[in-house]
């Protein structure tokens, strides 16, 4: 096993390059059309951001096609970026980007470190204590493994006794743990759980066999199977639908007013759809700009 494990580093070496250090160049820009101001949206927003005549988001960098970095490795690109700026404009707002962990988006809006984030977070109901959601896309969850272990790993259900890359603060952090317990009710090993403050650790995991599995959201794993060259595979049916949401603190109820009414306009005219077909994920678009509308 150690020397299978030695063998399959070497030859994914190059793997490791490309999808853990982020695009090899050619990736899409977006081709969303300047948008309009809309006044009675603008006049929704808070005094401050109106009088700055900005708005302080929270993302990722490290999510790809939602949000990864350019092959320059200092430009942030991805269907994320693409619409909060085109919400900035219809909202007639600069929008300051800045990056920091998944797990630190809540708090950080929770106390207006920042006015908005944006990082494929799912719209659950336990997340609600003090974030709304303005849900811009539905989602699901999937397993990327080796090729070579397509066979033998299909779903969830398969990962007893395997090691799991997770990103930290992510649901799937909790669905290898309920799976690792059902393991362990069935008299079986238990899911040996590896969390990475980001993807790049994941995929790097994996890549270099360290992990068996990467159990992530379903875009980032096809996009991470698609770059691989074939040497990684999504496996089994996704599961989990739920819609990814804008966060926005619980008070600002006029916020997600604005926030919500910029979505629905880019759905209306047809540019939301352009960024989501730019990026080569229309098959998430939603039909509607729903406020915390993930099911419990």
């Amino acid at each position: 096993m150690a020397v299978r494990r030695a063998l399959m580093s070497l030859v994914l070496a190059g793997l490791v390059t490309t999808t853990a250090c982020g695009p090899s160049g050619g990736e899409p820009k977006s081709a969303a059309p300047k948008q309009k101001v809309d006044q009675r949206l603008h006049d929704l927003l808070p005094a401050k951001i109106k009088k700055s005549g900005r708005l302080a988001v929270a993302q990722g960098n490290n999510y790809p096609p939602l949000v990864f970095l350019d092959s320059d490795n200092k430009t942030v690109i991805g269907m994320e970026p693409d619409l909060m700026k085109a919400i900035g404009e219809v909202l007639g707002v600069k929008i300051d980007f800045s990056q920091t962990s998944f797990d630190s988006l809540i708090a950080g809006v929770h106390a207006h470190r920042y006015d908005l984030a944006i990082q494929a977070m799912l719209d659950k109901p336990e997340r609600r204590e003090h974030i709304t959601f303005v849900d811009y896309f539905k989602t699901s969850s999937s397993v990327l493994v080796h090729a070579q272990d397509a066979t033998k790993i299909g779903s969830l259900g398969d990962l007893c006794g395997k090691s799991v890359a997770v990103e930290q603060g992510t649901a799937q952090v909790d669905d290898a743990k309920a799976q690792s317990d059902t393991c362990r009710k069935a008299g079986k090993p238990t899911v040996k759980t590896l969390v990475f403050p980001d993807t790049v650790g994941c995929i790097q995991a994996l890549s270099t066999s360290r992990a068996d599995a990467f159990v992530g959201g379903t875009p980032t794993v096809v996009y991470h199977a698609g770059q691989s060259g074939g040497k990684l595979k999504e496996v089994g049916k996704p599961y989990r639908y739920l819609p990814y949401g804008i966060l926005v603190d619980k008070q600002d109820t006029a916020l997600v007013k604005a926030v919500q009414g910029a979505l629905s306009e880019l759905m209306r005219n047809g540019t939301y759809r352009k960024i989501l077909k730019t990026w080569k994920l229309s098959s998430g678009a939603l039909d509607r700009a729903t406020v915390n509308g993930g099911a419990a």
